[in-house]
């Protein structure tokens, strides 16, 4: 790789992380830059060089945080196919087109471009997830519309005028991987699973996640503005995880003829739960007569509260 190819490169991965809210940091030797967000820390290597690329991931680099170690990532980017690193990620020329298009629309629409590690990096890469960028223009992540107007209208009890509304969700996925020990316990943190909050008032949404699929746009639709945007309610769904992973141990010990009970609760570290987000809609009908009554398109269901602010049910 000459220098000009790896400049290019070298840029070009910048600002694919910097799309991902990375600050970057430039570095000497054994790595071109550093990738910062929170405690996680990426380094990035291009190079065709297969010693320089095996020395690169055959070494342990750690980030000193307050005092507390934390391993970095590595990702190698290189046009080299005989190049294949065991610990860290591995991007090749297709990646990099794939990612850097994915990143200059993130930057188009002002999101934030969400990357999350696979369980074996040297095997699976990153794979990115951004909010709101799957489907095509005109399309939408949503829940199907079953009920028509007409069958809400019977529904509510109501005559009146009817209009569709597209109220926006954050659904996610997440899987983490750790444990922790303490006293000879072991606890343990592996899970997965998906949920979902209103991108309205940030309350937690039971939808049927299986039933989502891309959608046209309705033309006759009222499209909700989240009122939560991707960074909060990033920060709400980890929050809500971390709680939820938590896990609170009764640990016995002997001293003597006496023998203690103490309590603890471990949670797992942030850097643990990884994690993925899409801006997703609920299709509602909302029938205003005598009174306003709105109900799911999709389940056929009244709704005893309103799906977003603004709007009294009476």
């Amino acid at each position: 790789m000459d220098d000009s190819v790896k400049r290019r490169a070298v840029h070009e991965i910048r600002r694919i992380l910097e799309a991902a809210g990375y600050d970057i940091e430039e570095e000497g030797d054994p790595f071109d830059f550093s990738a910062l967000a929170g405690r996680e820390c990426i380094l990035t290597l291009c190079t065709d060089d297969p010693a320089i690329a095996r020395r690169f991931d055959h070494t342990q680099y750690n980030l000193d945080d307050a005092g507390e170690r934390v391993p970095c990532k590595k990702l190698i980017y290189t046009s080299n196919p005989e190049i294949r690193p065991k610990e860290g990620v591995l991007w090749q020329n297709r990646d990099l087109a794939r990612y850097a298009g994915e990143a200059a629309v993130a930057r188009i629409s002002g999101e934030r471009l969400v990357i999350s590690w696979g369980s074996a990096p040297g095997r699976e890469g990153m794979k990115p997830h951004m909010a709101g960028d799957a489907p095509p223009p005109g399309r939408i992540r949503a829940l199907p519309i079953r009920a028509t107007a007409d069958e809400a209208m019977r529904i509510s009890g109501q005559n009146g005028p009817v209009r569709l509304r597209m109220i926006p969700a954050w659904v996610y996925d997440y899987s983490c991987k750790g444990d922790a020990s303490y006293k000879g316990k072991q606890i343990t943190f592996d899970a997965n699973g998906s949920g979902a909050i209103s991108a309205v008032n940030g309350l937690p949404q039971d939808l049927d996640l299986d039933a989502i699929s891309e959608i046209e746009i309705p033309g006759d639709a009222e499209m909700v503005r989240p009122s939560i945007l991707q960074k909060e309610a990033e920060e709400k769904i980890l929050t809500h995880l971390i709680g939820a992973l938590s896990k609170r141990v009764r640990i016995k010990t002997e001293s003597g003829d006496a023998i203690f009970s103490e309590e603890k609760t471990f949670r797992p570290p942030r850097d643990q739960i990884e994690r993925s987000i899409q801006l997703t809609y609920i299709p509602i009908w909302q029938i205003r007569g005598k009174h306003i009554v709105e109900v799911n398109a999709f389940t056929g269901e009244i709704l005893s509260e309103p799906m977003d602010e603004g709007v009294e049910l009476l």
